[in-house]
């Protein structure tokens, strides 16, 4: 898998290389005059907490952007590990309804973030959607839904509740 640093790097050695990065899932989504829209995302991550802005990346054709850009506002709702039906739903760009409240939160996600679109920059074929929480929704207590290895997973063991020291090594 190693390449020239001069040649650009193949498509299927960056995809396979990225597919060993676990993360979580969550679903971008937006309410307008239209209906719902919504696509799941695993490039989701906290920006700033002053002010309280989180990232997603979204493709450059995808209808969520262009709904999100018109509405200037989209929610993220991170999702348990019961819900692989509604992540796979999303991908595939036909989200049941029923599975998102009347603000496009995912009902019964672990957490629900309501957010104004701060600002767009286009990176490769991508843009990276920076949005301004303005609310924050608590969901369920349960296990993380993850993508590792272009499939989802799920905790197999969570360590106790709350804060605690870092483990020595």
């Amino acid at each position: 898998m190693s390449q020239d640093s001069q040649a650009p790097v193949a498509t299927s050695d960056f995809k396979e290389a990225l597919s060993r990065w676990a993360s979580g899932v969550a679903v971008v989504s937006v309410r307008d005059a239209e209906g719902l829209c919504a696509a799941t995302v695993s490039s989701f991550s906290s920006l700033s907490l002053e002010p309280a802005l989180v990232l997603v990346a979204l493709k450059e054709n995808s209808r969520t952007l262009k709904r999100v850009e018109a509405a200037g506002r989209f929610t993220v709702s991170v999702l348990s590990s019961t819900q692989r039906e509604v992540a796979a739903s999303c991908a595939s760009g036909a989200p049941d309804t029923a599975a998102f409240d009347e603000n496009a939160w995912v009902r019964d996600s672990l957490v629900g973030l309501s957010c104004s679109l701060h600002e767009l920059r286009r990176y490769g074929d991508h843009l990276l959607v920076v949005g301004q929480v303005r609310s924050v929704q608590r969901g369920v207590e349960a296990e993380p839904l993850l993508y590792w290895n272009r499939a989802y997973r799920a905790v197999t063991a969570l360590p106790p509740a709350g804060p605690g020291p870092l483990p020595s090594r």
